[in-house]
């Protein structure tokens, strides 16, 4: 009986040190109350348009400090569950929403029909009192935003201004297409 007992825990422990360690934590899903946001790498870079109208390619910013002085964007739980999709929209106009065209982050007119402008967003870590916490703060820690119809990620176009996609590495996300999202300094 000890050495079925030893042996079933052994088997136990042997499944869990061959899972990886990104499998076995558990991702979360924003629920960013409304408030509106800025969304910036580790590594202070953030997400960036202008002009705020159809058609403007998305940008990377390295700007002012500190980064999430100014919220852009309203991200919104669509509804939808399994996945949890979500829409970015521009603070300054919300009829404007991140889309995917032609393989382009681009802002385009908000299309309830369209499945380039829904995103899956997957966290780390996932803080609530977003619209509540006066002077700003992060409520949502090592994210992928991902691109439903494509699959792909969005990321940091390296020698580039712009955002752009990528392939999605769930186990070892790098800084470039790591994204945490940031209440405004001054709402």
């Amino acid at each position: 009986m000890f050495s079925l007992a030893s042996l079933t825990v052994a088997c136990i422990l042997g499944v869990a040190a061959a899972t990886p360690f990104a499998r076995q934590s558990a991702m979360c899903n924003p629920n960013l109350e409304g408030a509106g946001v800025s969304i910036i790498t580790p590594g202070d870079t953030e997400w960036y348009v202008s002009p705020v109208v159809a058609g403007t390619a998305l940008k990377k910013d390295g700007g002012g400090f500190p980064p999430n002085a100014t919220a852009e964007w309203h991200v919104e739980q669509t509804g939808s569950a399994n996945p949890t999709t979500y829409i970015v929209k521009a603070i300054s106009n919300n009829g404007l929403v991140a889309d995917v065209v032609n393989g382009q982050l681009t802002l385009e007119e908000i299309d309830s029909s369209k499945q380039s402008q829904l995103w899956e967003i997957n966290c780390k870590q996932c803080f609530s009192g977003a619209s509540s916490t006066p002077g700003g703060g992060e409520f949502a820690v090592g994210c992928l935003i991902k691109s439903v119809p494509t699959g792909l990620c969005a990321t940091l176009e390296m020698g580039s201004e712009f955002l752009g996609l990528g392939e999605c590495d769930n186990e070892h996300p790098v800084v470039a297409e790591t994204f945490n999202f940031w209440t405004a300094t001054n709402a």
